[in-house]
């Protein structure tokens, strides 16, 4: 068989080579000690590497129902405006998330994912040295933006798997500039409760920003689950920033919101890149939004998927985290890593934990009965 040509790219030669120390030296501290981000595996690297064509991806926490077909609808209205720019303040969009949430529009930012939120928050307010509260066992974003902005980051042990919050508040006397907090949490599914984020917030300086990602939250459905618009009236250094990736399903098009105080908005705005949220997203969000049919049809499959696939992890003796989430943390026997690549070879895609410091734990997506039941058959070959 012929060898492919090699693209045009690769023959490119640099006449003269720049040495990495130098580029180290150019290169700003802070940066080095930055990770990066590791995504989920795609359904098209499964298929290339394996050969099949059946493949399950229960790895990334997306809307197994799909998108939204009024949402599809929507998007072709915008495809022959898309030689315009979009409307660089998201008027409307944050017109329609204020007007979903109860608040005015002043009180809502929108980035490209909840990621530019959380960024946006470091940038506008975190000075060099400052310090950064967070957990272990977390969304590594939050570290991420921490260090941009040349923070002390100051990493808290979790409880069970869970939030510590008693531990965030003795630390509290440091005097830390942001706390993130993530509710349920990425990946464990746990939570922490409205009487514990109160308390934590009555003990933080009224110049601490609490910042609550609440990517999952509208999966939540326990009874002491925070009320966060509520606790941010007497509070107004409370932030909340959540996304339309998961329960809308438009993780593709990246759309994240925060809400806040005005004035903590107003200071994040100096930080936006213009134009960080573009037409396509801001057409879908709205729709999405106002079609509370496929929000509650999403919810309820959830709800349902999540009680009967833990009810089945646990049958097959496997420990599980209790999840307000759209996804279900479990322990296996053996190196969480070995087991998704031998699901992966059956076209099940399962999110290993050990980019969080979990090596024997996996975090599967509550996917539709079908795709659950696949999964299930599966890990129970491997097992």
């Amino acid at each position: 068989m012929p060898s492919k040509p090699k693209p045009k790219s690769e023959n490119f030669l640099f006449t003269r080579e720049i040495d990495e120390s130098q580029v180290l030296r150019m290169a700003r501290p802070a940066i080095q000690a930055l990770k990066p981000y590791v995504p989920g595996r795609s359904i098209e690297e499964v298929r290339e590497r394996f050969g099949l064509k059946d493949i399950v991806k229960l790895g990334s926490n997306e809307n197994p129902l799909g998108t939204n077909p009024k949402v599809l609808a929507a998007l072709k209205k915008v495809l022959p405006k898309l030689h315009l720019y979009p409307d660089g303040g998201s008027r409307d969009l944050r017109e329609a998330i204020a007007e979903l949430h109860g608040v005015t529009p002043e009180m809502v930012m929108v980035g490209n994912g909840s990621d530019e939120i959380l960024l946006n928050l470091a940038l506008a307010f975190v000075n060099p040295g400052e310090k950064i509260l967070l957990s272990e066992h977390t969304f590594s974003e939050y570290e991420f933006s921490a260090r941009v902005a040349d923070g002390e980051v100051i990493c808290l042990p979790m409880c069970e798997l869970r939030y510590d919050l008693a531990a965030f508040q003795a630390c509290l006397t440091l005097r830390p500039k942001v706390v993130y907090l993530c509710n349920p949490n990425n990946p464990t599914g746990t939570w922490f409760t409205h009487g514990e984020l109160a308390e934590l917030l009555r003990n933080a300086s009224p110049e601490t920003l609490v910042v609550v990602d609440e990517a999952y939250g509208e999966f939540a459905d326990a009874a002491d689950f925070p009320r966060c618009l509520e606790l941010m009236a007497a509070h107004p250094n409370l932030v909340v920033s959540r996304t339309f990736s998961k329960l809308y399903g438009l993780a593709g098009l990246r759309l994240g919101y925060g809400l806040a105080h005005p004035r903590i908005i107003r200071e994040c705005q100096r930080v936006r890149t213009p134009f960080n949220v573009n037409s396509a997203i801001q057409a879908a969000a709205i729709t999405a939004m106002r079609d509370r049919s496929f929000v509650r049809k999403s919810l309820a499959l959830n709800r349902k998927g999540r009680k009967s696939l833990g009810e089945k992890l646990t049958a097959l003796g496997l420990r599980i985290l209790p999840s307000q989430a759209n996804f279900i943390c479990f322990e296996v026997p053996r190196p969480a890593l070995d087991i998704c690549e031998e699901l992966l070879a059956k076209g099940i895609i399962i999110r290993a934990l050990r980019s969080f410091g979990l090596e024997n734990w996996c975090r599967v997506t509550v996917g539709t009965a079908e795709q659950n039941r696949k999964f299930l058959a599966a890990l129970k070959q491997v097992l």
